[in-house]
């Protein structure tokens, strides 16, 4: 049977909030299957346009109208993820597979979190299953495949639209946990399974490439990493891996293409920030543009261009910024207080609050993030809550909160 799977792209969310009208507006079933289908839509669209908190609110409606769809449960799984909540997401493809034990699309992304988590033999166990049932599987389940950068440094996401590409996936990946298992032939034979399935992925060579030169197979690696720039000569994981194994002379080409000529990315950056230091800004943006334009998955030029961007009252684009930094660089915590502040400045408080919540869950207490913090609150009238924040803010020595503190406490 064909396997149908629709290309959509998928991001991360953080939370179980249901939008819409009750379930008792509407007058038949028919009709809240619509108004959940219209919502799953409305969720795509919304985290293609890097609005996460929305798309949560909106899959989760989808969910509350119509719980029979497994791919609703799927696409939030995949969604938490990418969060960084693996448990929640574990627990959503279970409801996937409980609902429609036959949408397998479910136990693909249940075997990738099991590889991330090192549990390889659980793993290897499921991708195992998935090759073995592959013929039978039927779904229309979204599959989140991975994350790249344009040129400009926007986060661009992918996923899979045909058999033959999520066979070569399932591939992949258990080559990657056999090698992980030690089991070499095994290994070898499914990275060649998934090139034969499809060929016209350079990830798949790159990925060969670095297994054949683990195993002191240079000349093959070369050939992989070749045949992966056939495919996109800008690949750059091809380009620097194959770097090392270069004269000196194509090498030298290779940094051309991935550093740029004339400047490269780190002049761009260092004149950007002492540009930015001056209170140059409109001058920064354009430094900053120049050296993600060479390196476009720069953490911290995506960072600080965001903070570029803040300054000049784009926050909108700021906080793309910001999330693009996150994709490239999840220890960059800092990001999650810059989306919050950003998100103030645009008077979406809640949305504020949360960011800063979720900095505060990963790097601890911050005198200074517990200020911003109660600000939102205080700006939203939870007077309570922000008198709470204000205080911890005072006990962690943030004089600036007595001031707002006073007027929301007393």
């Amino acid at each position: 049977m064909q396997l149908k799977l629709t290309l959509t792209i998928l991001t991360f969310l953080t939370s179980f909030i249901a939008l819409g009208q009750g379930q008792d507006s509407y007058s038949s079933r028919a009709e809240k299957e619509a108004a959940a289908a219209r919502y799953y839509q409305q969720a795509n669209e919304a985290v293609l346009q890097a609005r996460y908190e929305l798309g949560v609110i909106y899959y989760d409606s989808a969910i509350q109208l119509d719980s029979r769809q497994s791919d609703y449960y799927i696409s939030r799984g995949q969604a938490k993820e990418l969060e960084g909540d693996e448990v929640g997401a574990l627990i959503d493809f279970e409801s996937a597979r409980k609902v429609d034990p036959m949408n397998y699309a479910s136990v693909f992304k249940r075997a990738l979190i099991y590889y991330n988590r090192k549990n390889y033999k659980q793993a290897a166990s499921d991708f195992t299953f998935l090759i073995d049932n592959m013929e039978t599987i039927e779904t229309r389940a979204v599959i989140f495949k991975g994350v790249s950068y344009e040129e400009d440094g926007e986060v661009k996401l992918s996923g899979i639209s045909t058999m033959e590409e999520m066979k070569a996936d399932v591939y992949i990946h258990r080559a990657m946990t056999y090698e992980k298992l030690g089991y070499n032939t095994p290994a070898m034979l499914d990275f060649d399974a998934a090139i034969e399935l499809n060929g016209f992925d350079p990830n798949y060579y790159v990925s060969r490439g670095m297994y054949r030169l683990d195993r002191g197979d240079k000349t093959g690696a070369i050939a992989d990493y070749r045949r992966a720039l056939k495919i996109n000569p800008h690949h750059r994981n091809a380009l620097y891996n194959l770097s090392f194994l270069v004269d000196e002379d194509e090498r030298d080409e290779i940094n051309q293409i991935l550093f740029g000529k004339g400047d490269f990315a780190k002049v761009y950056s260092k004149r950007a920030f002492e540009r930015f230091q001056k209170g140059q800004y409109e001058a920064a943006l354009l430094d900053y543009d120049s050296a993600l334009l060479i390196k476009a998955d720069n953490a911290s030029d995506l960072m600080n261009r965001g903070i570029v961007k803040s300054k000049l009252g784009k926050y909108e684009s700021a906080i793309e910024d910001f999330n693009s930094s996150i994709y490239a660089d999840n220890s960059l915590l800092r990001n999650f207080v810059l989306i919050g502040n950003a998100q103030q400045e645009l008077g979406d408080y809640g949305y504020a609050i949360k960011y800063y919540q979720r900095f505060l869950d990963n790097a601890g207490p911050d005198a200074s993030v517990f200020y911003n913090m109660g600000l939102a609150y205080m700006k939203d009238s939870q007077d309570d809550e922000a008198c709470k924040t204000f205080r911890k803010a005072i006990e962690l020595g943030e004089e600036r909160a007595e001031k707002p503190m006073d007027k929301v406490c007393f």
